[in-house]
């Protein structure tokens, strides 16, 4: 069956993929929350944070926030099938602070791959419980079960203040231009006289900060705001023009690369999931 992906209703802030003998190799890309995975066949590799991580089955797919990846079946020819929840740092920081009764720091997971049977077992059971809802009493219980077990094994405190005394002021300067003005289509000499330093200055500081360069990085953002464009209405054309892309089939080909599906197949499993909870009285 096809890769699907869509937005779960009635849990804001998380998403499902699940793909079935993928051969998808996806372009350099982040999300805004954590991407948490299990692979149930076959071997899927990725480069992140400046190494290359494998997951097989048993092992857990950890990615923070804003961290560029990239990743594929492990043979050039392979296909592998996997589960993927991406949830908002919102949603995990709110059950564990939940779980521990009191305020807690954003967690950092500092492995991208962990060996953990279990964990995995859990993450999949979660998974297809979510796809195919029973109850929403259970879909809740088993999602912050499942996110405090991980947080608890496997991750630490976020040291958000560290983080940011490393990020050299050019990129931040950069970086915050561009969360503010991602529509538009500024240069890079334009993007670096803006900061003051010359153009490979900023180009190799972003990368070495971000693992993306500029331009990926304004695509990520644009790709963010055309998705919550279109949950929200937005027909993927007028969406596509707002975020900043030269058209629809524009939008098309990046979200293809990023994610896997075309923004109609996001869609189309964001409705079929909304009518099927409305249908059972979710």
């Amino acid at each position: 069956m096809p890769s699907r992906y869509w937005r779960l209703d009635g849990f804001g802030g998380v998403d499902l993929l699940r793909a079935d003998g993928s051969t998808h190799r996806y372009a350099r890309h982040s999300h805004e929350g954590y991407a948490l995975g299990v692979v149930e066949a076959g071997a899927h590799a990725f480069a992140a944070r400046g190494e290359v991580w494998t997951a097989i089955p048993g092992r857990v797919v950890i990615v923070n926030p804003d961290v560029a990846h990239d990743g594929g079946p492990v043979t050039h020819d392979g296909h592998y099938s996997y589960r993927m929840v991406y949830v908002d740092g919102a949603v995990l920081t709110a059950a564990i602070e939940e779980a521990a009764g009191r305020r807690v720091a954003t967690p950092f997971f500092p492995h991208a791959v962990v060996s953990d049977a279990t964990l995995a077992d859990r993450l999949s059971q979660l998974h297809r419980v979510l796809e195919h809802p029973e109850a929403r009493l259970e879909r809740e219980t088993l999602l912050i079960t499942a996110l405090v077990e991980l947080a608890h094994r496997h991750g630490k405190a976020a040291s958000n203040s560290n983080l940011r005394a490393r990020t050299p002021r050019v990129v931040t300067l950069a970086r915050d231009y561009l969360a503010e003005n991602f529509s538009e289509d500024i240069s890079l000499a334009e993007l670096a006289a803006l900061v003051g330093v010359d153009r490979f200055h900023l180009l190799r500081a972003f990368r070495r900060c971000l693992g993306l360069p500029p331009h990926l990085y304004q695509t990520q953002l644009r790709l963010r705001h055309a998705k919550w464009l279109m949950l929200a209405g937005a027909p993927p054309a007028i969406a596509a023009a707002a975020a900043g892309f030269a058209d629809q089939s524009h939008l098309i080909r990046k979200f293809k690369a990023a994610y896997g599906v075309t923004p109609g197949q996001y869609l189309g499993q964001c409705n079929n999931v909304q009518s099927t909870s409305m249908k059972r009285g979710y």
